[in-house]
């Protein structure tokens, strides 16, 4: 699973909360690359809709251009399914796309050094100062992680606690409850008995 993939998947546009179900499966099966290849029936299994609608519904996410399909090799004669590729967008530098255009056997263009290059590097040797000091940095650092985290990261890990339908639960939910159960999850208080709380609560308003 590739948390970029669920984080896209999670702000696009795409009409209909069952095409945006279908969208989050695939995010949740997908590779660093957006690519993955599920079954039909899994996807309907995960999404809880028909084949048929999952059929529909690639069809039009592949119109709207954020996933494309190819039909698989058969195996045995008989039909493999698809494999997916999501329309995620390109997070490479400038850099690593321009070398990864060069010919085979062709090598990168070495960049000027510039004075940045030349200063001192940091030692390899084993630092010695007070344990005690850098344990205290270390607990600042993950604090200061914790307040800059993603939301979508955050709110991946509430949706993997819930079970194979927890995009859909957290999609019922208004945004204060999203926003509190994320606010939870970020300070690392979030226990099972809230979280099953909040999902019985949404569950119950959307007749589940």
């Amino acid at each position: 699973m590739s948390w970029q993939a669920t984080a896209w998947a999670i702000k696009q546009i795409t009409g209909s909360t069952r095409r945006k179900a279908l969208l989050l499966a695939l995010a949740n099966y997908a590779d660093a690359n957006g690519v993955c290849w599920p079954s039909q029936e899994r996807l309907a299994g995960d999404t809880e809709q028909s084949v048929d609608s999952i059929q529909r519904h690639s069809v039009s996410l592949e119109r709207a251009k954020l996933i494309e399909r190819e039909i698989m090799p058969k195996r045995r004669g008989n039909y493999a399914g698809y494999r997916y590729r999501l329309a995620l967008p390109d997070l490479r530098s400038p850099g690593e796309r321009e070398t990864n255009k060069l010919r085979p056997g062709q090598a990168a263009k070495r960049r000027r050094t510039a004075p940045h290059d030349l200063r001192h590097k940091p030692s390899l040797e084993p630092s010695y100062e007070n344990s005690d000091a850098n344990a205290r940095v270390e607990d600042r650092l993950r604090v200061f992680q914790a307040q800059v985290e993603p939301l979508e990261v955050v709110q991946n890990r509430i949706a993997q606690r819930i079970g194979y339908d927890g995009w859909l639960i957290l999609g019922d939910m208004n945004d204060h409850q999203r926003f509190h159960l994320s606010k939870l999850e970020r300070q690392g208080r979030l226990d099972d008995k809230t979280l099953g709380e909040a999902v019985l609560a949404a569950r119950c308003a959307a007749g589940r």
